[in-house]
């Protein structure tokens, strides 16, 4: 199966193009590293562990509605609480994190190219549900800012996935219409429903072979690994 009538491809970013996970293991390397006598006696493990538990709670508390400032914090103070060190140090861990998170490059293999490739014959964009301040750096790090035609962030818009309206915000910039966009992401309602919704063609990026969410709305196309998408979108 293959796209005739697409002009422009959208990506999220977050384990679409950029390997969060793989990130934050190493910045958590770096954490404990400048601050060996808080975690002295804490195995690696359990560190890691704690972090992705706290992860895992703020990201479900943003995507019930949760404002985005803050969760930084709240995400150092449940980390610490995890494992029974003093929360005075949820800034010191916050900013760590924030100056070292960003300057990772940690490319979803095959993304760089697949970005490349695609934008010599179509516009490219992003759709992503973060903070202005450090997706814009990821996407320096992977060097494809300058490949992109537009950035849509919820951070800036206000709006966040799965709302069909920050879709329907990228495809006004780009000026095209949306049903000539398709959009490419890991999460199944974020990502696939929410491109559905706004009248994109949808292709999950489903790496781990995750089972759908929901069967509302069914994908367009599955990939397990991004440079299929040249095969599907068939660049000149």
């Amino acid at each position: 199966m293959t796209i005739d009538n697409i002009k422009a491809v959208l990506f999220d970013v977050d384990y679409t193009l950029f390997d969060r996970k793989g990130v934050q293991d190493k910045v958590l390397e770096i954490i404990v590293r400048k601050l060996p006598n808080l975690f002295n006696a804490i195995k690696m493990d359990s560190i890691t562990a704690a972090f992705y538990e706290s992860d895992e709670i703020v990201t479900a508390e943003f995507d019930a509605g949760a404002p985005l400032e803050g969760l930084r914090e709240r995400r150092s103070a449940l980390f610490l609480r995890a494992l029974g060190l003093p929360e005075e140090y949820t800034d010191t861990i916050t900013r760590i994190y924030m100056e070292e998170y960003p300057k990772l490059k940690a490319e979803v293999p095959d993304a760089v190219a697949t970005v490349r490739t695609l934008s010599k014959s179509y516009k490219v964009g992003i759709v992503s549900n973060s903070f202005a301040d450090v997706q814009y750096r990821k996407l320096g790090t992977l060097e494809i800012l300058a490949d992109m035609s537009c950035v849509i962030l919820s951070d800036e818009t206000g709006l966040r996935k799965p709302d069909p309206e920050i879709f329907i915000r990228a495809a006004l910039r780009l000026e095209v219409e949306p049903s000539e966009c398709l959009y490419v992401g890991d999460s199944y309602v974020n990502d696939i429903i929410g491109a559905k919704s706004a009248g994109m063609l949808a292709c999950w990026f489903n790496r781990d072979d995750k089972k759908p969410e929901t069967v509302a709305e069914q994908p367009d196309f599955i990939i397990r690994k991004l440079e299929e998408l040249i095969s599907i979108c068939r660049p000149d």
